[in-house]
């Protein structure tokens, strides 16, 4: 004779999940229904069977039980064996065997199987109710160490999944992981945007094929954002074997879906403990890992393009300072030739001429002198100068225009010849830089001050306003060049990007001042191959202070 008893239903004490389910099995009735009422009585959900091959099928199906009462000598199967197919199925599962027979044997056979917990027959109920309350509670404190160990295990398989940033290997990282975690047969990481652009799909395996019940279920995921479960149809194939089973886990980022996670099998793998929860905490993982192989290709990708810019920028400058240069030459030959043989209204003609003719020289000489810069071909060529015959020959270049605008241009130089070693070509193109745009973007009748001296070795004050090089020499004296003007100034927001190539602080001051914005780079690229510094002060509507610093070497290197 045999019955499984349906529960009688269950209300959890406040603060508490559902109530606790066990199945007793005794090849005698009366036992299983003593046992049955006396546990139902303690708040347990409760099925029964006097026949343990029912038992087995119980255990073996989709059903799960936290303590499984069995009586030790039946029939048809021994409890041991009851117990083994129910720690096959959770490894966490309590276990108390009820024996009249309390033999070595039997002790020593249930000790080897991981049972612990025993009551010998005949029992009172309280003792039964204080075995099954002592047993879950191990259960509870094997269940934590079990989870601790998943969780331990988890992480461990999760550091792979931030140790790449390709897509392609993050993907099939987290198809091996989850299949090894969870038992699932094969799977599919699918990386979506938006159901109207077509997902990208990796497999697991090169004899998987995803099928349209199982795209349909991943996107169904990915729309609702929740995971899913899909059963009884066709969602693979696997080396041609049709698998029905399949959990699809939405992979997230910043709180967005950014692909599905498809696992599949042939049985619901998903009934074991804990592996839906495993799944979730590694697809978790790898959807932030996914997000951010992705936004390093796309970055990958943009460098990629800012180079084949750069390289498209560097030979235009190449061929155009090669192919301007020559007829600029002609131009200004042959201009300065008519000027010297014409008087009058012709001469001031020719003089305009010369004068924009010899303005886009500069420009194709500062373009060239930046490719030169870049791929290195630039030399430094150092000799003993002395630092104020420079400074005035620097002035003279830029004295007409500014005398033709009634600026003033004052000089506050140390009384004794300065003398150190520096590129001199290289020092009046910096210096020569700064007096032009002083000049340009200082009004009529403006002043402008060039000052230099010594600095003792050590930091500069201007750490905070250097534009190049990241890092100086402190171990040597500074020789500081400052031009400062009553311009229009610089708003503070622009002053970090005035020394990049091109930049130019508003498009009216282009309009109403001219420039290209590469004598400031040229500046900084100039000032870093001597080896020193170049910075800025300036307030909007009040002036700017342009300063650079050079190594004060005295004597020239040895060759």
């Amino acid at each position: 004779m045999s019955q499984v008893a349906a529960p009688l239903g269950y209300t959890a004490p406040l603060g508490q999940g559902a109530a606790p389910r066990i199945l007793v099995v005794d090849d005698e009735p009366y036992m299983c229904d003593v046992c049955t009422r006396t546990l139902q009585r303690g708040g347990y959900e409760v099925v029964s069977t006097s026949d343990p091959r029912v038992a087995e099928r119980v255990l073996r199906g989709d059903q799960h039980f936290d303590l499984l009462l069995t009586d030790i000598k039946m029939p048809a199967m021994s409890g041991l064996e009851l117990a083994n197919i129910a720690r096959e199925r959770d490894p966490a599962i309590a276990i108390i065997i009820m024996t009249g027979f309390a033999t070595m044997e039997n002790l020593q056979q249930s000790v080897q199987r991981g049972i612990a917990d025993f009551l010998s027959k005949p029992f009172e109920l309280e003792h039964l109710r204080l075995a099954v309350d002592q047993a879950l509670h191990k259960r509870l404190i094997l269940q934590d160490n079990l989870r601790l160990k998943a969780i331990e295990q988890l992480l461990e398989r999760s550091k792979a999944l931030s140790a790449t940033l390709e897509l392609s290997e993050v993907a099939n990282i987290l198809l091996r992981v989850t299949l090894q975690q969870s038992e699932f047969r094969t799977g599919f990481v699918l990386l979506m945007e938006h159901q109207s652009k077509p997902a990208t799909i990796v497999p697991a395996s090169a004899g998987g094929e995803l099928l349209a019940a199982g795209r349909r279920l991943a996107e169904r995921a990915f729309e609702e954002q929740q995971t899913l479960v899909g059963h009884d149809t066709t969602v693979c194939r696997l080396d041609g074997v049709e698998l029905g089973q399949a959990l699809a886990v939405p992979l997230r980022a910043q709180g967005e879906v950014n692909g599905v996670l498809l696992l599949c099998n042939d049985e619901p793998a998903t009934s074991r403990p804990g592996v839906q929860e495993s799944v979730t905490l590694l697809a978790n993982h790898a959807g932030a890992a996914l997000r951010n192989a992705a936004l390093y290709g796309e970055l990958g990708q943009a460098y990629q393009r800012v180079q084949e810019l750069d390289r498209l920028k560097s030979e235009f400058i190449s061929i155009a300072s090669h192919e301007l240069r020559t007829p600029l030459s002609i131009v200004l030959g042959y201009t300065m030739m008519v000027r010297d043989q014409s008087t009058d209204e012709h001469r001031q003609y020719l003089e305009r001429v010369m004068d924009s003719a010899q303005r886009i020289k500069d420009i194709v000489d500062d373009m060239v002198s930046l490719r030169h810069l870049e791929t290195g071909e630039t030399q430094f060529a150092p000799e003993l100068v002395v630092i104020q015959e420079l400074i005035h020959h620097a002035i003279e270049r830029v004295r007409a225009i500014a005398d033709e605008r009634r600026q003033i241009i004052n000089v506050e130089l140390p009384e004794q010849p300065l003398e150190f070693a520096c590129d001199r070509e290289k020092f009046l193109l910096i210096l020569g830089h700064l007096l032009s745009n002083a000049v340009r973007f200082t009004a009529d009748a403006g002043r402008i001050t060039v000052r230099t001296a010594l600095r003792p070795a050590g930091p500069l004050d201007n750490a905070g306003r250097f534009s190049a090089p990241a890092h100086v020499s402190v171990t040597t004296p500074w020789v500081i060049v400052e031009v400062q003007d009553t311009g229009i100034g610089i708003a503070e927001h622009e002053q970090p990007r005035i020394f990049d190539r091109f930049y130019q602080v508003a498009d009216s001051l282009t309009r109403d001042h001219g420039g290209t914005g590469l004598g400031l780079a040229l500046v900084r690229e100039l000032v870093s191959m001597l080896g020193g510094a170049v910075w800025v002060e300036s307030t909007q509507g009040q002036g700017s202070t342009f300063g650079f610093a050079l190594p004060y070497r005295q004597d020239l290197p040895s060759s």
